[in-house]
Formats: C-alpha cells, structure tokens, sequence
C-alpha cells in the first residue's frame, strides 16, 4: 500500500468519526469549497446545500451508529479515490431510520492539505431515508 493510500485510509477514519458527530467544523474543512456531490435521490448540489443539510442533521438528528465497511483506497498522484458502503442508524426528528449506502469520495491534496472534491452516494436496496428526501418534482 502506498503512503499516499495509507494517509487517505487515516483520513477516511477520521471521517467516519466526524460525520458520526456531526461535527460541523471540522466537515466544512473536509469538504471542499467546489465540491460536487450527487445526493442517493440523482440531484448534484454544491457545498452550500450540502453543508445546510449537515447543519440540520446536526440540529434534528442522533446517530446511534456509524459503520463503514469494505472500504478501498486508489491514489493517483495528489489525488485519491475511496469507496465504501455505509450504514447509519438514529433519529431524525423523532423518526427512526437506517442509511444503507455506498459512498465514493474524490481526495485531492491542495496546498498541504487533503479535502474531498467530489462525492456519489448512493442508495442500497435496504436504505430508509427520512421521508423528508424525496425527488425534486
């Protein structure tokens, strides 16, 4: 394994306890400013929204677990691609649900520093989004 694959396999770590947290902060400086994401229901949205959406979770949700499993890390000079599948389980506004996804995140080191650029979610068959996440339309 290479270092580079090495420090985004800590990074992921890292990550996997921040989002559990909900930590705001620290996933603003995660999260790059231009990152693209596509969200499980194929909208793409910028970091503005995806940072609204971690600061209501942050407010309305608990996580009771956070796990990641099967991760594998691809590095690619100062860029890295890691992908995973995820399962999230809590609370959302007294509702129970269950995340069930697979997750690939785009690393890219800039100036000194790893962020995510770019990040696909996607829903697995046994996924229980909030009812609040429906398609645009």
């Amino acid at each position: 394994m290479s270092e580079v694959e090495q420090e985004i396999y800590k990074l992921e770590d890292e990550l996997t306890r921040t989002e559990m947290r909900l930590n705001v902060e620290a996933l603003d400086r995660i999260f790059a400013d231009d990152i693209i994401v596509t969200a499980p229901i194929g909208i793409c949205v910028d970091k503005s929204a995806v940072m609204a959406e971690i600061r209501q979770a942050a407010e309305k949700a608990a996580i009771g677990t956070y796990d990641k499993e099967d991760l594998k890390v691809r590095a690619y000079g100062d860029t890295a691609v890691s992908s995973y599948r995820m399962t999230a389980v809590g609370n959302f506004e007294g509702i129970d649900i269950r995340r069930r996804l697979c997750i690939t995140n785009v690393w890219m080191k800039r100036n000194s520093a790893w962020q995510i650029v770019a990040r696909h979610t996607a829903s697995l068959p046994d996924d229980t989004p909030p009812a609040t996440e429906v398609l645009p339309g």
